[in-house]
């Protein structure tokens, strides 16, 4: 019971790493290494799940680019 338990929260603390390999975002290993390190924060889990989410996987566009192109359009 106590492993069910522990799997359930190590799946949940790396959501924003399995929504960019589901995606098949650029830099999957970045986003890796900013959960490990950063997703105990409310802050840097929910950054990564913006990134994550927000980064067109199938263009080579950054969420920075992207972000600022937004910005012009306005």
């Amino acid at each position: 019971m106590d492993i069910i338990v522990l799997l359930i929260a190590i799946l949940i603390y790396f959501i924003p790493f399995i929504i960019a390999m589901v995606r098949k975002v650029r830099n999957q290993i970045s986003v890796f290494f900013l959960n490990l390190f950063l997703g105990w924060t409310v802050i840097g889990f929910f950054v990564l799940i913006f990134y994550a989410s927000l980064t067109n996987a199938t263009s080579n566009v950054s969420v920075v680019d992207w972000v600022k192109s937004k910005g012009k359009k306005k």
